[in-house]
């Protein structure tokens, strides 16, 4: 197969299973053919993961220049000996346009992809419950909300006849005390018999002790126009607390729970002075400098990038090097990082 002719897929296949060799001299082979079908992006991953793990310096250099033809993405490789990945002499290599964050990319790099901390997956746990717990307590109160909003809003208030009152034959057995009343809605004609409907509800001790001794004939009550069946008295009772105490439990699970998130936020935040962003690699297209009004000289780079998604970007950066003379500015195809947060957030260290 000549190097112009695309690869077939049986050849494509063979060469995957080759970058696995032992042998050096095939895995370049390999990358040799897989070089002719650099458009599909899973090839490209493969490159990127053999530059970076590759312990052959004519391996990543043969990786290396099938890369730099499709835009800079990564420096070329310098000689090393024993099984070392580029990470470990990138920072060294590269030429930073502010020498002072030199100590930032060594922390970067020395630290690695870190996986998150033990204490933010726990938290993250816990909110996750805690969202749960709010979830659950709210769709246990939020029926009995409904109902109290539309008899407060709808709602048309009467007098109920008392028709009767229960407690529980032990106090201490912890059963509710009820009251049941009667109440008729005006008939629409003196024609028609008034529509009777019945009510009963949960009270309070206090408030049944009340009924018993004072009999009154009738209690006010609250019921719906449209659906007089849905009633209630217009008094405080045991449901009202405990829909009160289930929405207090669910607002203060998902307050709780908001707590949560910010912390296992702060806990995920890089250490003062890291770098908050993915540390690419690029190179530079041409520097020069140039006399300030005050006498400091002022160093502008132009350089290359591939952003994570494979899209190549160029752009500018300048900065006050006045320890630069210009026998030392850095040649065009010099390495460089970037830290990348987005297309348009980033900057050359």
């Amino acid at each position: 197969m000549s190097d112009a002719a695309s690869p077939t897929s049986a050849d494509v296949l063979k060469s995957l299973k080759l970058l696995r060799s032992g042998n050096a001299d095939e895995r370049r082979q390999a990358i040799e053919v897989l070089s002719h079908v650099t458009d599909d992006p899973r090839v490209l991953q493969v490159f990127d993961y053999l530059y970076q793990t590759d312990p052959d310096p004519g391996v990543r250099e043969a990786i290396w220049q099938v890369l730099s033809r499709r835009g800079p993405s990564v420096p070329a490789p310098s000689p090393r000996t024993g099984r070392q990945t580029p990470r470990t002499s990138t920072p060294g290599a590269a030429f930073l346009l502010n020498p002072a964050n030199r100590a930032r990319v060594r922390q970067h790099w020395s630290q690695g992809a870190a996986p998150a901390p033990r204490g933010s997956r726990a938290l993250s746990l816990l909110m996750g419950l805690l969202l749960l717990a709010a979830g659950f307590l709210s769709g246990l109160a939020a029926p009995a909300w409904i109902d109290w909003f539309r008899l407060r809003q709808n709602g048309i208030a009467a007098q109920a006849d008392l028709i009767g009152l229960s407690a529980p034959v032990a106090p201490e057995s912890g059963g509710s005390h009820t009251v049941a009343y009667r109440f008729r809605l005006p008939p629409a004609s003196e024609a028609e018999n008034a529509p009777e409907f019945f009510g009963e509800q949960r009270i309070s001790a206090d408030l049944h002790d009340w009924l018993a001794e004072t009999r009154p004939p009738t209690v006010p009550i609250i019921y719906l126009r449209d659906d007089p069946a849905r009633s209630r008295l217009d008094a405080m009772t045991p449901d009202d607390t405990r829909r009160e105490r289930l929405a207090i439990l669910a607002g203060g699970a998902a307050a709780i729970a908001l707590l949560v998130g910010v912390l296992n936020w702060i806990v995920r935040l890089p250490g003062r002075g890291a770098l908050r962003g993915r540390l690419l690699r690029g190179q530079i297209v041409a520097a020069q400098t140039r006399l300030e009004p005050d006498g400091k000289r002022r160093l502008t780079v132009r350089f290359r990038f591939l952003t994570p998604a494979r899209r190549p970007i160029t752009s500018e950066a300048s900065r006050l090097r006045s320890d630069l003379l210009p026998g030392d500015l850095p040649q065009p195809g010099t390495p460089v990082l970037i830290e990348y947060h987005t297309d348009r957030r980033f900057r050359l260290l």
